[in-house]
């Protein structure tokens, strides 16, 4: 009985896509010692020529480590799809591109970083339109003392896939082994929206509404009755103002709550959070009595 031809799908070869079945990375503990330590002052090079010293970049910054990026036409070192976390860097890098206006709402500076020189890092920005820098450790001054996760793989030294999160040149947060790599930003903007940068809590609280909502003017009421003072953003006929309200929250209906730069919720989740007491210890923070 003759057998039938084997088909090999495409995307096991092809970068902007992933294989059905990549091996799941292990925590090996490579990045326990990385949350508190303070970035080295190092000037990296990326794409288009730009020198960041991520020691003194202020306010947060996202920074996304990756083995290496594929090429099309290009065939991927051997064995490249069994090697846990090697497989995804291009669909990695499209992940934090298409949430880019998430960030900035966020107000999250993002980098990307790999061992590549910025001429092959180059390459793939331009191909898939990235709006951020690519940062260039060829020379692994930053890997090495920062103590980063690596592997080699055909004779390349490579960073392990990891992202993390750095408030004023200081990793306050790392997120490794990463997986699935299309996917991980997804925990990253769910982390950022839990955890606020620290800066973000002068803002108060702050509450987004527009005009005619019942349930707006019903949290207005009860923060009102508790003495909480807020600041109120107009999101009716304000694009942009929704557009961050969304991106903040990840919520489309009003109202969302901030407080302290930390997203509540809407009226649902403000009442629980009276009911419980919380909200009386929120007015004792921002009256300092």
């Amino acid at each position: 009985m003759p057998q039938e031809p084997t088909v090999t799908a495409s995307h096991t070869s092809n970068p902007m896509l992933l294989p059905d079945n990549l091996p799941r990375p292990v925590d090996d503990g490579g990045a326990d010692h990385l949350p508190g330590t303070k970035l080295p002052k190092l000037v990296l090079r990326g794409t288009s020529g730009i020198l960041v010293d991520l020691s003194a970049v202020k306010g947060r910054t996202v920074v996304y480590a990756y083995p290496m990026t594929g090429v099309p036409g290009v065939e991927l070192p051997p064995g490249w799809n069994d090697i846990p976390g090697a497989r995804g860097c291009t669909p990695q890098t499209l992940s934090f591109q298409a949430e880019r206006d998430v960030f900035a709402a966020l107000g999250v500076t993002v980098f990307g970083l790999s061992t590549q020189t910025p001429e092959y890092q180059q390459e793939l920005v331009e191909r898939l339109k990235i709006s951020f820098a690519i940062l260039s450790d060829a020379e692994f001054k930053l890997t090495d003392n920062l103590r980063l996760p690596t592997m080699t793989v055909a004779g390349m030294r490579l960073i392990k896939r990891l992202t993390l999160i750095i408030d004023d040149g200081t990793i306050t947060h790392a997120f490794y082994p990463v997986f699935p790599p299309d996917r991980a930003t997804a925990d990253v903007v769910a982390w950022l929206r839990e955890n606020p940068y620290p800066g973000d809590t002068k803002h108060g609280v702050q509450i987004y509404t527009t005009p005619n909502c019942p349930h707006c003017k019903a949290a207005k009421m009860l923060l009102g009755e508790v003495g909480i003072t807020f600041t109120e953003i107009n999101v009716d006929q304000n694009t942009a103002a929704a557009d961050t309200m969304v991106a903040r929250s990840g919520r489309t209906t009003v109202p969302q709550v901030f407080i302290h730069g930390r997203h509540i919720g809407g009226f649902d989740e403000l009442r629980k959070l009276r009911a419980s007491g919380q909200l009386a210890a929120v007015n004792q923070d921002s009256t300092g009595r």
